[in-house]
This record gives structure tokens, C-alpha cells and sequence, in this order.
């Protein structure tokens, strides 16, 4: 398939940019209901004072329905008020593994459509040498025969156990696609990984691995794995930034210089851009 839609079309592809350009859609979605979500949880502890106030108005202080709504909203203000003081950190968990899973499956669903519309990329290494099922591979349908062999190269190249950026980066290598990444941006996506393991794979507790692999969270073995505002703040920003270097060098695989944009990035990471493309 041709590298453009129509011949002579300046700028990558829309298909080269899909997957990306959807998870800016859903992760800011996601912040965006972790963020009301957390407003809401907010107002819930006024509403004692609000039904109360009715009350007294109504004069139905003592009636059972009323001091049956008002236990209930004490009880629900008593766990609001706990999770503003604590910042919502079960919420923005959620969060944190949500926004990680629509990474992994952006970079997914890009390796699966660049093996779709670049045909020649299935004959780089180590793609060529992949250990396909030929009963499974053969009950797929076309465009799902692209995503199994993402699939198959996540498994190959081991990415499922790499972490942070490496995780993605070793999917994007035989692509010619990886590239130099600011340290500090390293870090916070190696940070969001491990902290979604602890909330995924941990039970929510801190272990050593964690701990040590983290030190500056200060973190302790056994303690709880609580997710700040701030944090999730940085993992989104982090990922969104990540993205764009991703679209900055599919841009320039498709000869549009992206050189102002890539250096955005790395000057929002206090660090020069070093890409060999600099000149």
C-alpha cells in the first residue's frame, strides 16, 4: 500500500497517526472524569449539612426517612472527607492503570497498522523470523492477521516484561521508529509503570521491587500504594509527551520536519535534543 492516501499528498498518512491520535482523545477523556469524579466525591461532604437544613425547614427533623438519609450521607461525607485529605488516591489508581493501558494499546495498535501499510516492514528482523500458529494465524481475518503479529512481536522481543519507555521502544526498534527519549521523561514513564504493577499485580501494597526500583517515592515494603494528584498529573503528562515524540518521528519517517516540536519536548524536560537528525 502506498506510503500516502493519494499520490502527491504532503505530511504522513492518517492511518500512521490513528492510534495516537486516539489515545490523546481517551487519555484526555480520562483526566478529564478523574477530574469530576473527584469534584463530586468533594460535594458529597456537604450534603449532611444540606439535608439537615431541608429538614429543620420541613420540619421533619425527627421523621425515621430523614435521619435514615442523614446517617447515610455522615457516612458518605466521613469517606469523602478522607479521600480529599489523602488526595483520592484509589481514583486516580484507577487512573494510572487505565492511562497505562490505553499507552500499551496505542503502541500496539500502531505496530499492527504500520505492518498493515508498510508490507516491507515484515521482512526486518526480527519480524521475519517470528513463531506463528498457523492454525490460529489462518482463522483471522485480514486486518486481525496485522495485530496477532503485533501481538507475536510484543511476546519475541520480550516486551511484556521490559519496563517504562524500553517496554515500547522494543516494539518500535525493528521499525526503525525508537529513538532518544529525555531522561527525566524516562523516568516518569518508568515510574508509572511500576506503580500500575504494584496497583495491578500487588494488591495495591508496596514490595521491595517497587521500593527499590523507586527510591525517590520514599516508598516502604508493605505499605500502601497510594496515587497523589500530583503523580497522576505527571504520568498523564508524561505519556502525552512520550506520544508526541511518537508522532514526531513518524512525521519525519515521512520526510515532514518535526524539529521544532521534538525540541519542545526535550526543552519541557530541561534537556537538549540530541536526535542524530539535529544538525
Amino acid at each position: 500500500m502506498d506510503n500516502q492516501e493519494k499520490p502527491g499528498t504532503p505530511g504522513a498518512p492518517k492511518w500512521a497517526t490513528l492510534a495516537f491520535r486516539r489515545f490523546i482523545d481517551e487519555s484526555l477523556r480520562l483526566v478529564r472524569i478523574v477530574s469530576l469524579c473527584a469534584r463530586g466525591i468533594g460535594v458529597l461532604r456537604g450534603m449532611p449539612k444540606v439535608i439537615e437544613v431541608i429538614a429543620r425547614v420541613e420540619d421533619k427533623d425527627g421523621e425515621p426517612d430523614t435521619q435514615a438519609r442523614l446517617a447515610h450521607a455522615r457516612e458518605e461525607a466521613e469517606l469523602a472527607d478522607k479521600e480529599v485529605n489523602q488526595q483520592f488516591p484509589l481514583l486516580h489508581g484507577l487512573g494510572t492503570v487505565a492511562l497505562w493501558s490505553l499507552l500499551e494499546a496505542a503502541v500496539l495498535e500502531f505496530v499492527s497498522e504500520w505492518f498493515k501499510n508498510q508490507p516491507d516492514a515484515l521482512q526486518t528482523e526480527p519480524v521475519s523470523k517470528l513463531r506463528v500458529r498457523v492454525g490460529e494465524y489462518e482463522l483471522l481475518r485480514a486486518d486481525e492477521r496485522f495485530a496477532y503479529l503485533a501481538a507475536q512481536l510484543d511476546r519475541e522481543v520480550g516486551a511484556g516484561i521490559r519496563n517504562g519507555t524500553e517496554r515500547f521502544e522494543s516494539l518500535l526498534r525493528p521499525l526503525g521508529l525508537d529513538g532518544p527519549i529525555p531522561k527525566r521523561l524516562v523516568k516518569d514513564i518508568f515510574e508509572l509503570g511500576q506503580v500500575r504493577n504494584g496497583l495491578v499485580h500487588r494488591g495495591g501494597r508496596v514490595d521491595r521491587k517497587l521500593s527499590e526500583s523507586c527510591p525517590w517515592l520514599d516508598l516502604r515494603p508493605n505499605d500502601e500504594l497510594k496515587v497523589s494528584q500530583a503523580m497522576f498529573g505527571r504520568y498523564s503528562e508524561a505519556a502525552t509527551h512520550y506520544v508526541i515524540l511518537l508522532i514526531c518521528r513518524v512525521g519525519e519517517r515521512f520526510a515532514v520536519d518535526m524539529t521544532t516540536n521534538r525540541q519542545e519536548v526535550f526543552t519541557k524536560y530541561d534537556e537538549p535534543d540530541r536526535s542524530p537528525t539535529q544538525t
